[in-house]
């Protein structure tokens, strides 16, 4: 004789365990990084097996008391489950592409956490070399210090890596090498990168990855089309190559 077993509790239990398989396979597939800042890990590893825990014990006590009406005390893990999930699809979105070099940009908002480290310090102290080459540590200190002060760095050439984003309002012929900046998680995500042109972008589809070589300039643009220009850093580019999408394609500020 099969036993009889709760319905709303094996619910849970199914419920439960696909959170927590669900957060393996993002672990797995290194695809949290896309979500949640790498600090944020370690919750999110705990919170997995929390909700394993609560499925097992579920699973154990399907057939105990199965007509017996459930208090509304179990059904409270459902209420945070689906309240972070709100939030996330709720969550006002930073602009992209934020260019300013006034009191509200992220480069001076973000200072002091990019001189941390030593690669960070070493990036916002020591001179700019004559070919500036960015990479995943050194990219957020050094577009700090080149958006802070473009004209210091007038004449160098530099070495970018991103994806190409454009929007209304580039100069023509122009594209930003982009990356995506993520403080805590997927929900305050911007892109940031660097203006460039060239008339290879003509036959280059958004998105893509390329590298971009050439000499910087300094330009006066108004990104959010408020009127309010300012200078920026610009390449003028020499050459520009596709690229494998790389293995990170966010930057991290801490």
């Amino acid at each position: 004789m099969i036993p009889e077993i709760s319905l709303t509790r094996a619910l849970r239990a199914l419920t439960f365990m696909s959170i927590s398989f669900f957060f393996v396979w993002l672990i797995n597939t290194d695809k949290l990084n896309h979500i949640v800042h790498p600090r944020m890990n370690p919750w999110i590893i705990a919170a997995g097996l929390l909700l394993l825990v609560l499925g097992f014990s579920e699973t154990l006590h399907l057939s105990s008391h199965p007509h017996r009406a459930d208090p509304v005390s179990h059904f409270y893990p459902f209420v945070f489950v689906f309240t972070i999930a709100y939030i996330f699809v709720q969550a006002t979105t930073l602009e992209p592409g934020r260019f300013q070099s006034g009191p509200e940009s992220l480069a001076l908002q973000s200072s002091a956490i990019a001189q941390r480290g030593e690669i960070a310090d070493k990036a916002t102290r020591d001179p700019l070399p004559s070919w500036i080459v960015t990479n995943e540590d050194s990219y957020w200190p050094l577009y700090n210090r080149l958006y802070d002060k473009p004209e210091a760095a007038v004449g160098k050439r530099i070495t970018v890596q991103g994806f190409v984003y454009r929007k209304k309002g580039f100069p023509a012929g122009s594209a930003l090498i982009g990356r995506n900046l993520m403080w805590c998680c997927s929900a305050d995500m911007a892109v940031i990168g660097y203006l460039t042109a060239s008339p290879a972008f003509a036959q280059i589809q958004d998105s893509s990855w390329v590298e971009v070589t050439g000499r910087l300039k300094s330009i006066r643009f108004d990104p959010d089309g408020s009127g309010k220009a300012t200078d920026v850093p610009f390449i003028e580019a020499e050459s520009v190559r596709p690229v494998e999408r790389s293995a990170s394609t966010t930057i991290f500020p801490y």
